[in-house]
């Protein structure tokens, strides 16, 4: 190695201290240290982002490898700062979407180089603990977006397009601008007309969904689920407005209400779709009768086909008091109470708008750290994942990656007293059949996680 790469090899060393992640980043980081140092360029001014990088470079191989081998991405590293998601999400939601891609493969491979560096990147300032993970989320959310509308123009420009546009709404997390590394995207389809436009539009969602989701010689942008449109596989992938419309009012189950309260417009009309999926919100809120019991039974339902665990396992989203746990009590809070966020439809907004108190802000405080060490396990792990291993071989690494040093024991109790505060908090509001409850509780203690509730075993819709 050159002197100059081995001053920044030291100095990302030197930020690791003795923890497990130094003997990674030895082995990982030299590459990059070399190009940084051939291109004449240092490491981020600021201490935090330092960190942040070489946690980065020393848990994620395919990361490391990246930014050894992009060139384009090197004066971008050197560059962070900590306002960089607030910053780099608000260029993205304003570029526009449209590019050439009369060379297929060319685009595709474009699209997922600039979805891995601009990932590579809110990562770095992530793993600096410098900014909430929520924030790091919401820019996460914001480089999906940018990615799903040049596929959708890229779409639309190779085959006929309906007259009008065709607009994609997003559900879950990418709805709720809560995406996580690895996520996948919740589409559901719309436009404006009848056979013929639906069929035109159905083709262009059809070559969209394959821009996102096949395997290229860079990847994969973003897997795509499409079950959540109306009469799921069954059913049309392109809706028009007023069939959509009529089925949710008409024919939708309680599982579908609850899924559209987090849907958002992210492309193509999005006033007249925000617009349509307030109304049809507040009608089903409107008219709804409690949605505990059925939230009950179902998330039992959940529990028993994708929440098992083994010892040293955590099935953080579907097992008790998982990540999933919030998500029934915002969508339900919002069907009996009928209050609209302020801003974004996610879990946090969802429930402060329907109630306050130190309850609920233990419980949001569990939910956030329980998504960071989920984050951090997806990184580590290089895919999504459903049941994180807190004793198995990676598990010291990523407890140091979240902060307790090489202690998985520390993470597993922290992981356990965010369960349990999580799982009370929604027990009690099902037990009570109104979130208001959580305004009345005072802080969670530690005892054991309890199921979910009693339902019937039948099959999960949403599976």
């Amino acid at each position: 190695m050159t002197g100059a790469a081995d001053l920044i090899l030291c100095a990302l060393r030197d930020v690791l201290g003795d923890s497990l992640l130094a003997l990674q980043l030895d082995d990982r980081a030299p590459p990059f240290a070399e190009r940084l140092a051939e291109a004449g360029l240092g490491l981020p001014g600021d201490a935090a982002l330092r960190l942040g990088l070489a946690r980065l470079l020393a848990a994620s191989l395919p990361d490391a490898r990246l930014a050894a081998s992009r060139r384009p991405l090197l004066p971008r590293i050197a560059s962070l700062t900590p306002a960089h998601p607030r910053r780099r999400g608000a260029e993205l939601d304003a570029a526009a979407g449209e590019e050439d891609s009369s060379d297929l493969e060319a685009f595709l491979d474009r699209l997922r180089i600039d979805r891995r560096e601009e990932t590579f990147l809110a990562a770095c300032v992530d793993l600096s603990d410098r900014v909430p993970f929520p924030t790091t989320s919401e820019l996460l959310s914001a480089i999906a977006e940018w990615i799903l509308r040049r596929a959708l123009a890229a779409a639309l420009a190779r085959g006929p397009a309906p007259a009008g546009p065709v607009t994609v709404v997003g559900m879950g997390k990418i709805g709720g601008r809560e995406f996580s590394y690895h996520s996948d995207l919740d589409l559901v389809f719309l436009v404006e007309g009848g056979t013929d436009e639906i069929h035109r539009a159905s083709r262009a969602a059809q070559r969209l969904v394959h821009y996102l989701s096949t395997m290229t010689g860079a990847g994969v942008a973003y897997a795509v689920d499409v079950r959540l449109r109306p009469s799921g596989h069954q059913g049309m992938l392109v809706t028009s407005f007023d069939a959509f419309r009529r089925y949710q009012l008409e024919r939708a189950d309680t599982w579908e209400h609850l899924a559209l309260v987090r849907a958002r417009a992210l492309a193509g009309d999005r006033q007249r779709a925000d617009r349509m999926l307030h109304e049809v919100r507040t009608a089903l809120a409107a008219r709804a009768q409690s949605p505990w019991g059925y939230a009950a039974e179902m998330r039992a339902r959940v529990e028993r086909q994708r929440g098992r665990e083994r010892p040293g396992e955590v099935a953080v989203k579907t097992g008790p008091g998982g990540l999933m746990d919030l998500d029934f009590l915002a969508a339900g809070a919002f069907l009996e109470l009928g209050h609209p966020p302020a801003g974004l439809p996610s879990v946090e907004g969802l429930l402060r708008a329907a109630v306050g108190g130190p309850a609920v802000d233990e419980l949001l405080t569990a939910y956030h750290r329980l998504r960071v060490v989920e984050a951090r396990a997806r990184l580590l792990a290089g895919r999504s994942l459903e049941v994180l291993e807190l004793r198995g071989a990676a598990a010291p690494i990523l407890a140091a990656l979240c902060g307790h040093r090489a202690d998985p024991d520390g993470l597993e109790k922290e992981v356990g007293a965010h369960r349990r505060a999580i799982r009370r908090a929604f027990r009690a509001v099902v037990e009570a059949g109104t979130v208001r409850r959580l305004e009345e509780l005072g802080p969670a203690g530690a005892g054991p996680i309890e199921p979910a509730g009693d339902g019937p075993p039948e099959p999960d819709p949403t599976a």
